[in-house]
């Protein structure tokens, strides 16, 4: 299965995945698979580089990165639920693991935290709103006017039914009370090519996906849709500094198939913990990724999940409606 998929080799060695164990050698052991729910080339396909290759060194495995998109992560949750929780299948996803399903409880039918292992939470992101360079706004309130000066001709595209990304959208949409139209691809690099390319007008995501856009001269940075300006680019305003409640904050954790022993999970939580604190690696995730280093034990991560979850779904209902997130 793994063969007919573009995977990354990050490091090597043959370590068994097992307990209390974890660090001992077994000439036997296979790879670690880090599955990804979008293509390679996006936000979590980075973060995952950064963060295998640190792994690999840690504990002297190989491990892989596997991207299965598709589906608003559906298609990566179902298959990482079927694996055994030995070690051997990791899930790194970006917030969308938790809105899609709180989105799309029909569609999507599993709880992002009862369902899995939860192990780490890896980092807090950036969230950033691009536009298209050709377009004449500059900025949140010139988009706006220029959103309803044209009505039903703006795109704004996501990466991926029920992200960040779509809820993103989709708040502005109703809260400005704009007719746009929300286009939805199987992840960061499709998007990021088609704005580039000038299919679509702007696009909401985390600055781990859209670092190399931003870096191209081809696109405008209109805001971030985080609580608070960013301390990275402390001179951009925030949406909700034109449309007050507009919030949409963004993170990366990392899951194991449910079941797995919680000494080897806490013993792989700690790994993972002492990877993101690592200087060279939290240089990485800010300065490559837009991202703060901020993990969490697999309790601590669980509780997070939950409550991002329960928030997320209470949001869409009550400020969305149950049509808003169907657009498109």
């Amino acid at each position: 299965m793994i063969s007919r998929r573009r995977i990354l080799k990050l490091g090597y060695g043959s370590v068994l995945l097992a307990g209390a164990s974890f660090g001992r050698v077994h000439a036997s052991s296979g790879p670690v698979s880090i599955v990804i729910p979008g293509p390679h080339g996006g936000g979590a396909d980075a973060i995952a580089r950064i963060v295998g290759e640190k792994l690999s060194a840690r504990t002297g495995q190989t491990v892989i990165v596997e991207a299965r998109p598709g589906d608003g992560g559906l298609i990566a949750s179902n298959y990482v639920k079927r694996q055994n929780p030995d070690g051997k299948v990791l899930y790194l996803s970006s917030s969308m693991l938790v809105t899609a399903p709180a989105v799309y409880p029909e569609v999507q039918k599993l709880d992002p935290v009862t369902d899995f292992t939860p192990l780490a939470r890896l980092s807090i992101n950036t969230y950033l709103f691009l536009a298209r360079k050709e377009l004449p706004y500059s900025n949140v309130p010139e988009f706006i006017e220029y959103c309803r000066a044209n009505p039903n001709k703006v795109t704004i595209g996501t990466v991926g039914q029920g992200s960040s990304s779509h809820l993103a959208a989709a708040y502005l949409a109703k809260a400005a009370k704009l007719d746009v139209t929300i286009v939805h691809y199987k992840g960061s690099a499709p998007a990021n090519q088609d704005l580039m390319g000038g299919f679509i007008d702007a696009k909401f995501e985390n600055l781990a996906g859209t670092r190399a856009t931003l870096d191209s001269g081809k696109v405008k940075f209109l805001g971030v849709s985080n609580a608070q300006r960013s301390p990275l680019f402390p001179d951009v305003p925030t949406v909700n500094e034109t449309v007050p409640g507009m919030v949409v904050d963004d993170f990366f954790v990392i899951v194991a198939p449910k079941g797995m022993d919680k000494t080897h999970a806490q013993t792989l939580s700690s790994h993972l913990g002492e990877v993101v604190r690592m200087p060279d690696v939290q240089e990485k995730l800010r300065s490559q990724l837009g991202a703060i280093s901020a993990p969490l034990d697999p309790n601590e991560t669980a509780g997070y999940m939950r409550e991002s979850f329960d928030r997320t779904k209470t949001w869409a209902a009550d400020l969305l409606g149950p049509g808003a997130l169907a657009n498109g």
